[in-house]
């Protein structure tokens, strides 16, 4: 009798834990660690994915005139909240180290004349990257959108453990 006893209570205690499961993805924020120092990406991936979907908004040499560039290390995961252009989109990206991923290469989707060069910061008109706002960007777990603004381009990217997926 006993041992039903207990049978019975664990099976209840269970039944509890089973009604409380709840979807946590939603609490996930991939734009937090995009500013300044924090070495983060807003883009698509999945825990121990092979592929970082993200946006790169800014590109700095490593050295200039012989001389090492801070600014080059608070670019490491590719992506600043604080920037207001997006130059591409790249399939790797490392999360908080400090430190780039060199030899990636971007994909940019554009419409128009062909261009070959990023252009300079301040005038995507100079090159292929883009303007875009916070306002028309969207980032979640395993999802990222945002809108091109200067080609009206809607660019979308999801991933799953070894391959990602755009859409435009």
């Amino acid at each position: 009798m006993r041992r039903y006893f207990v049978f019975l209570l664990v099976a209840a205690m269970n039944l509890g834990v089973i009604a409380q499961s709840s979807n946590y993805i939603r609490y996930v924020n991939p734009l937090i660690g995009t500013q300044k120092m924090g070495h983060t990406f807003p883009g698509a991936t999945v825990p121990f994915g092979s592929v970082q979907l993200s946006p790169d908004t800014d590109e700095q040499p490593h050295n200039i005139g012989g001389v090492y560039n801070k600014t080059a290390y608070k670019y490491c995961a590719g992506y600043q909240y604080d920037d207001t252009e997006i130059v591409g989109f790249s399939h790797t990206h490392f999360s908080g180290t400090g430190h780039s991923d060199l030899g990636d290469f971007l994909i940019m989707p554009t419409v128009g004349p062909l261009q070959l060069q990023p252009g300079v910061k301040g005038d995507p008109k100079s090159g292929f990257r883009s303007a875009f706002s916070h306002a028309n960007e969207t980032a979640e777990a395993g999802y990222y959108k945002v809108k091109l603004d200067d080609d009206n381009i809607l660019a979308e990217m999801t991933a799953t453990t070894r391959v990602g997926f755009h859409q435009y």
